[in-house]
């Protein structure tokens, strides 16, 4: 029952997701949205958008983690992806410069990457729904053991299982070391992500600055 309450819950988020994404693909195609738009329009036109893909990523990615534990890393690799980027499509556009268009650009090629980005996630966001861990029951009612601090309860399982949920539960411990080392990578990743971005956004205004002083000059 938890399962499928999940998984429809999952199954919506997902075409919402899909949904919020295909508008912002088709007005790029139909040129609602274009690279030479001022950036407050440009911000006005996707403001909303943005920010709906923005929350159901989060929802999201805490569905995925229940639903296929096993893929923690991707997910949460994926997930910083996309919302690094959208992250950055906002960022450059609301900074101030003396060539507004020159940002309209950048950010323009960030509101593409993200169409990328989004792609990739909604083919692993379809995976997870189409093929979920198998012991999904029983990681339900050891995540609930764990928020509640209780006792652990008997799982209920055919016996088949029964010797693979032991194994989960003697390794527990060292699950929870592993996935603490790989976010940890995860974070590391992320501060490298921010400061290539910074680097080359610092450069794109190096040059634009270079750029317009040689005009001066002449």
């Amino acid at each position: 029952m938890v399962q499928t309450l999940i998984k429809r819950e999952f199954t919506e988020k997902i075409s919402e997701f899909e949904e919020a994404l295909q508008k912002v693909a088709s007005d790029i195609a139909s040129g609602v949205l274009f690279e030479k738009l001022p950036p407050s329009e440009l911000l006005s036109k996707t403001d909303d958008y943005i920010n709906r893909l923005k929350d159901l990523t989060i929802s999201i990615k805490e569905l995925m983690l229940i639903l296929k534990p096993e893929k923690a890393y991707m997910i949460k690799s994926m997930y910083q992806n996309f919302t690094q980027t959208l992250t950055t499509f906002k960022e450059v556009l609301l900074q101030n410069t003396q060539d507004p268009l020159a940002n309209s650009r950048l950010a323009f090629e960030q509101l593409r990457k993200a169409l990328t980005d989004g792609s990739d996630l909604l083919l692993l966001l379809r995976e997870v729904r189409d093929d979920p861990s198998p012991l999904i029951e029983a990681i339900l009612a050891l995540k609930k053991v764990s928020e509640t601090k209780g006792p652990i309860v008997s799982i209920k399982a055919s016996e088949d299982v029964q010797p693979l949920i032991k194994y989960v539960l003697s390794r527990i411990d060292k699950f929870r070391s592993s996935l603490m080392g790989l976010e940890k990578k995860v974070e590391e990743m992320k501060h490298t992500m921010r400061e290539l971005e910074e680097e080359s956004l610092s450069n794109f205004r190096a040059e634009e600055k270079e750029g317009g002083n040689v005009n001066d000059d002449g």
